[in-house]
């Protein structure tokens, strides 16, 4: 048989009784309905309702996206400096800073050795050394400073620190 033969077809259904075109039917009616829930009418209805997470998801990635963006600006705006300057400004930050602290010279980098260095003061000092002197930390090694209860922690250790590297030494 090649084909499809209607008239057999519609032969072969007035032959059915009634009970059994209403079953055919309804089953018919059911996979169709089915079919649309699944492929037409469930996807839209799932999109739907996760669109408030969705949306509140990209608006914190948009916050985010933004808030680099104004970074990437300011880091543009920054004026470049030469290495002098920045080992100038390194120095300067580190006296300020981290009283007591020792610099000396390792090839392209800065190395820093602290004594009884306050946390409050080593935080100020990375967080400057990073913006104004444009540097680097390359590696930190720290211990925390045997202290009397009544005193605030202190560390001791090196860190080392990479200026960056244009203009003249």
């Amino acid at each position: 048989m090649s084909g499809f033969d209607r008239s057999a077809m519609a032969a072969r259904w007035q032959q059915l009784s009634a009970r059994e075109r209403l079953w055919i039917t309804a089953a018919g009616m059911l996979i169709a309905l089915s079919l649309l829930w699944q492929v037409g009418l469930s996807p839209a209805w799932q999109a739907w309702r996760q669109s408030p997470a969705r949306h509140a998801q990209l608006d914190r990635q948009a916050a985010e996206l933004q808030s680099l963006q104004m970074k990437a600006r300011e880091l543009q705006a920054r004026p470049i400096l030469s290495r002098s300057e920045a080992l100038q400004s390194f120095t300067q930050l580190t006296r300020d800073l981290l009283p007591g602290a020792q610099i000396s010279a390792l090839a392209d980098q800065q190395r820093v050795t602290l004594k009884g260095a306050s946390a409050t003061g080593l935080t100020q000092w990375l967080v400057a050394v990073r913006q104004s002197a444009q540097a680097n930390v390359v590696e930190m090694r720290l211990q925390r400073s045997p202290t009397s209860p009544d005193k605030l922690p202190q560390w001791e250790g090196q860190i080392v620190v990479q200026l960056p590297q244009r203009g003249a030494p």
